[in-house]
């Protein structure tokens, strides 16, 4: 048997960054994103770091499983595996309160995230000029409920970015792009 092939592809999926603005973009180049089937994004990302079965284990919907920074949660669309959400985790809390996480964040062995300006703790208005100017459009929402969320940013194409208060002031503290597919 040749191996040729599942090497190129393997080698095409392992050199693609993780993007922050093709996620929000919901680009196609974009390999970890939602209505993808899981199979691609796990040759990307490898093993997961642990796994969280949060729903109906039998029915698997629900799964989530984290690589890194990277949060994906799983469900069967049919005989297939698809990922429904993306997350990505900009915040620690080792005092008990949130703080943006610093340095670079890992998504995969020796792979990190490409920010592209929204990085952990940015102000929410450089956030909205990151956003006009790649000509994304956004709803901004104030949220007032027992979470940490302040703020949120809400994208057309299901996508939030979520702002807790740190510092004083509303920063960005995750990314979440969530299945545009009916019933998800």
């Amino acid at each position: 048997m040749n191996g040729g092939n599942y090497g190129s592809v393997r080698n095409r999926y392992a050199t693609r960054p993780f993007s922050m603005l093709k996620l929000l973009q919901k680009s196609p180049s974009q390999i970890v994103r939602p209505d993808i089937p899981f199979f691609h994004v796990g040759r990307l990302l490898g093993p997961p770091s642990f796994w969280d079965f949060s729903g109906d284990t039998a029915a698997f919907d629900g799964l989530l499983d984290y690589h890194g920074n990277i949060q994906v949660a799983l469900w069967v669309q049919g005989d297939q595996v698809e990922v429904r959400r993306v997350g990505v985790r900009m915040w620690t809390a080792p005092s008990g309160i949130p703080e943006p996480k610093q340095g670079k964040m890992k998504y995969a062995p020796r792979r990190y995230v490409q920010f592209d300006g929204f990085e952990p703790g940015l102000a929410l208005g450089a956030a909205k000029t990151l956003l006009d100017s790649a000509s994304i459009t956004y709803t901004e929402v104030a949220v007032s409920n027992a979470s940490e969320t302040a703020v949120k940013l809400v994208l057309p194409n299901q996508t939030e970015l979520e702002f807790f208060m740190m510092a004083g002031q509303p920063a960005l503290a995750s990314v979440h792009a969530y299945s545009e597919r009916e019933g998800a």
